[in-house]
């Protein structure tokens, strides 16, 4: 037999199993944060949640930390926004801090704390592992593990490049699905379901094969574009004198392991995701679209971008409208099934995902056949 056993229902909503995900996924790898144009400013800042552990990337004078966004004094969050421009000051009391993570201001310190430089230093933030590729910034909560040029391989200079390259900002938001993280990749990952979830969208977008490559659970999978899409970006690019990627020129898609998934369409624009658990059933889909750079190297208004944008953002938001149905329908039966799916090779790239899943999880969890 060709196909290969799927990962066991029960892992696609047990408690145990998210609780091993949390710290031996999401806080050992290198996770995406953001793009560097987007904290370039004195106090601009970036949060997220890597595993259990809040995080804020922030600007400190041109200097960027990653330091855990929870206050030492009654344990509040530092910044409370998903993106935004303010010091790092605790909103509670007021109490600030470095780059470093040090403490730097408690009022009333002197007549209600009397904290000494020792007692001040106990009390500093830790600090996490920032690294970036090209444009994009990523960060490991474990101390120890492999640096990001390991971690990604031949990925690295992939995403050097194509950070580089896709600079244009155009919107970004989040989409929040009853489904568990993992279902939430998998609906990315392979083409097969493509004429059955998308027969009016994606379908008559891209042709229905694809070739993959991989390396460890990131993987690529190359998708040859049909000839309307690419008719109506060549008029998009004339319109918006956007350069295009003489590297990608199809549907290129990669996934980075463990939740990020990007997508090139025509060498012209990027859609970006990522998959964080809320739950065992639930997740946050985070978006974000951006364009190639400019002929001339400078800013497209929005006012040009507005007579062109609403066709690939409509587009973009009904494909992901079509994936959430399906897998919040699949996550619905998980509980009422106690046997595995099976993949087929069309769905090769799901397998290496789930393979360096398994290598994360399986010391520390019975794996269910």
């Amino acid at each position: 037999m060709i196909a290969k056993q799927s990962l066991h229902p029960e892992h696609y909503y047990d408690a145990k199993t998210l609780e091993v995900e949390q710290t031996q996924v999401f806080e050992k790898s290198w996770v995406f944060v953001g793009f560097k144009d987007q904290i370039s400013q004195n106090h601009d800042f970036i949060t997220l949640q890597v595993g259990n552990t809040p995080v804020v990337v922030q600007n400190f004078n041109g200097e960027l930390s990653a330091l855990l966004n929870v206050c030492s004094h009654r344990k509040a969050k530092l910044q409370t926004a998903q993106r935004g421009n303010r010091p790092l000051l605790c909103p509670y009391h007021c109490w600030s801090y470095k780059s470093d993570g040090a403490l730097s201001g408690v009022p009333q310190n002197r007549t209600d704390f009397g904290l000494d430089d020792l007692a001040k230093k106990k009390l500093a933030l830790k600090q996490f592992n920032l690294a970036s590729c090209g444009n994009m910034l990523f960060v490991r909560v474990a101390k120890e593990g492999p640096r990001l040029d390991e971690f990604l391989g031949p990925y690295f200079n992939i995403l050097e490049e194509i950070s580089n390259d896709f600079v244009d900002p155009v919107q970004q938001g989040n989409y929040h699905w009853e489904t568990n993280w993992k279902l939430a990749c998998e609906t990315v990952l392979e083409v097969y379901h493509v004429a059955g979830t998308h027969p009016e969208t994606f379908a008559k977008f891209a042709k229905p094969e694809v070739e993959v490559a991989h390396f460890n659970g990131h993987t690529t999978g190359n998708t040859p574009l049909q000839d309307a899409p690419k008719k109506w970006w060549a008029g998009a690019r004339k319109h918006l004198k956007l350069e295009q990627s003489t590297s990608y020129s199809e549907y290129n898609h990669f996934f980075i392991y463990p939740n990020l998934a990007i997508g090139l369409t025509n060498g012209s624009l990027m859609s970006l995701q990522t998959y964080e658990p809320k739950g065992t059933t639930q997740s946050q889909l985070n978006f974000q679209l951006r364009m190639m750079r400019r002929v001339d190297g400078g800013a497209t208004s929005d006012a040009v971008k507005a007579a062109i944008k609403a066709n690939f953002t409509e587009f973009n938001h009904t494909i992901l409208e079509e994936d959430r149905l399906v897998a919040e329908s699949c996550q619905a039966n998980m509980q009422s099934i106690d046997s595995a799916g099976i993949l087929g090779k069309c769905e090769e790239r799901i397998l290496h995902f789930h393979d360096a899943w398994r290598h994360d999880v399986q010391p520390h969890l019975p794996l269910r056949d």
